[in-house]
């Protein structure tokens, strides 16, 4: 057993799991149709995700969609699906995405029962979520149990290498990709081996990157006219190819103990830090990106020297940048004008007799230079200071002040390599 089926075994559902969940399923399921039967809806429940295909791992959700027939409107089927979702999810919480959706737990299983239109194969949807329960009839129908199998052994490995997830944050590979994957190339020996001697982009079927231009296209064998890879960032393809070819090598030992006993860098490291709003990570995470490329601007016009940054979205924004420098020295070397130039004489002038003056004016090829004394040496007042009057975006804009900058990270049990885990190859 080879490293990652050994991690497979470990992240397998147990029987127990499989049992608690298709309990919780079928129940909701009961109380769903009943509930559209007792109210004449033309409605019905459908499990869909990983665990109606059977390819999840450990402690997954339950997805449930309720498929409502098309000659209903929008907005009806939008007021409907929450009404129904509040009644089965006692203390769900109201949720947006396409359509509003109900989230909520049943015996700590997380479960979100979403509206949809029941549409068949081939005919045109209303909403990008309505193709969804075909996704769950394709896969069932062109899977068996190795292939089953093989689709969890992508699923860790991708996890592994840190390229599994589609959402806005991750820009990798989602679990449906995963199975579309396994279907395509029968086996994850035989996907390995495609991906470590791949040049170029990723596309299945070969010639469908006609309408579409991103790293990855996948063709949705349900809707034709979608590219089910378009998350899929270049760099996290880049990891998968070069994750691929060590695999090939059998040299697991260099993907197991990637990101492992890193040495301190000597450098000077902050992690900024502040509630995330109450808004979908689609929204939220490129206002979160905007603050981050705001602290780097910050911190880089002002000398300190970031060197690399990293981001992570959860309950909270978390931003790490890496400097060379923990703080300022004390002196600025302030740049005038070329001798030649009228404004010359003026700039000696001005620093003449200056207070802040410590060296100077003197020349230095063709140019007046003079070297003054720092107004601030301080990293966190500076950032502070100038994030009073910068656009970070409309929904983080509120929140500036609530920024808490973390400097003793080990004293504060800051995971630095678990939040920030891109920092390294795998």
């Amino acid at each position: 057993m080879n490293y990652f089926e050994e991690l497979l075994a470990k992240q397998m559902p147990t029987e127990e799991e499989r049992k608690k969940l298709a309990e919780i399923s079928s129940a909701i399921q009961f109380k769903i149709n009943a509930l559209c039967k007792s109210e004449n809806i033309n409605a019905s429940c459908i499990e869909v995700g990983s665990v109606s295909k059977n390819t999840n791992l450990k402690s997954s959700d339950i997805d449930m969609f309720i498929t409502f027939d098309k000659t209903y409107p929008v907005d009806f089927i939008e007021k409907k699906g929450l009404e129904i979702g509040h009644s089965v999810l006692e203390n769900g919480t109201e949720k947006y995405a396409e359509h509003p959706y109900v989230s909520g737990y049943v015996s700590g299983i997380k479960v979100d029962i979403v509206p949809a239109f029941r549409i068949n194969a081939g005919e045109r949807i209303v909403s990008t979520v309505d193709r969804t329960p075909l996704h769950t009839v394709y896969v069932n129908s062109n899977t068996d149990e190795k292939m089953i199998h093989d689709i969890r052994l992508l699923k860790v490995f991708l996890k592994r290498i840190n390229v599994y997830g589609s959402e806005i944050a991750k820009s990798g590979f989602s679990g449906y990709l995963c199975e579309l994957l396994i279907i395509h190339f029968k086996s994850f020996e035989e996907f390995i081996k495609y991906m470590a001697s791949l040049r170029g982009k990723l596309i299945i079927p070969e010639g469908s990157d006609r309408k579409f231009t991103e790293p990855v296209i996948i063709i949705d064998p349900v809707d034709p006219s979608r590219n089910a890879g378009a998350a899929v960032s270049e760099e996290n393809l880049s990891r998968l190819k070069l994750a691929s070819k060590i695999y090939m090598t059998k040299r697991f030992d260099i993907l197991e103990h990637a990101g492992e006993n890193k040495p301190g860098r000597g450098t000077a490291i902050r992690i900024f830090t502040l509630r995330k709003p109450d808004i979908i990570d689609d929204i939220i995470y490129p206002q979160a990106i905007r603050l981050k490329n705001r602290l780097w601007d910050i911190l880089e016009d002002n000398g300190f020297i970031p060197i690399a940054s990293e981001i992570s979205v959860n309950d909270n924004i978390e931003i790490l940048i890496e400097c060379k420098l923990e703080e300022l020295p004390g002196v600025e070397i302030h740049k005038g004008p070329p001798v030649e130039s009228g404004e010359a004489i003026k700039f000696i002038d001005v620093w003449n007799g200056n207070p802040r003056l410590m060296r100077g004016p003197y020349i230095l090829n063709n140019r007046v230079y003079v070297d003054i004394k720092a107004k601030n040496r301080n990293m966190e007042e500076i950032i502070r200071e100038e994030l009073k009057n910068s656009d970070i975006g409309k929904n983080l804009n509120g929140y500036k002040d609530e920024i808490k900058i973390i400097t003793e990270t080990e004293n504060m049990g800051f995971d630095v390599e678990n939040r920030f885990y891109s920092r390294y190859l795998f």
